[in-house]
């Protein structure tokens, strides 16, 4: 599978099970991939998430997707960058997690973290 075709099924089946590090050992959740488009795929959290600490600490991850139409599965393995892009986030609450906006009405864009992975390895 190349990279467009890669992103073509991310689009089409956007949550993933991302796989992190705590303490050593792994953590593994159910993300909703924000964006997708040919810079890679963004995720958005809460900053007081864990997931967002383990991030930061460790950019390592590994992603699990399922084109359930077709029957594959599809893991991608890299390092996210984090991204501190106030306009990106402003679009992710306007067109993609609308459910988030009385979060930023409290606390901010701040309240916001976004990573990207842009580049790794895929395993069909």
């Amino acid at each position: 599978m190349n990279r467009q075709e890669v992103i073509e099924l991310v689009r089409k089946n956007p949550v993933s099970h991302m796989a992190t590090l705590e303490d050593g050992k792994p953590r593994v959740r159910a993300v909703h991939t924000a964006l997708v488009d040919e810079s890679g795929l963004t995720f958005c959290t809460g900053t007081p998430k864990p997931v967002c600490a383990q991030l930061l600490a460790d950019p390592s991850v590994e992603l699990s997707y399922w084109d359930r139409e077709k029957g594959v599965p599809v893991r991608l393995r890299g390092e996210v960058e984090h991204l501190d892009d106030v306009d990106l986030k402003k679009r992710i609450v306007a067109e993609v997690f609308t459910f988030l906006q009385p979060v930023v009405e409290q606390h901010g864009y701040d309240a916001l973290a976004l990573f990207r992975l842009s580049g790794g390895e895929s395993r069909v």
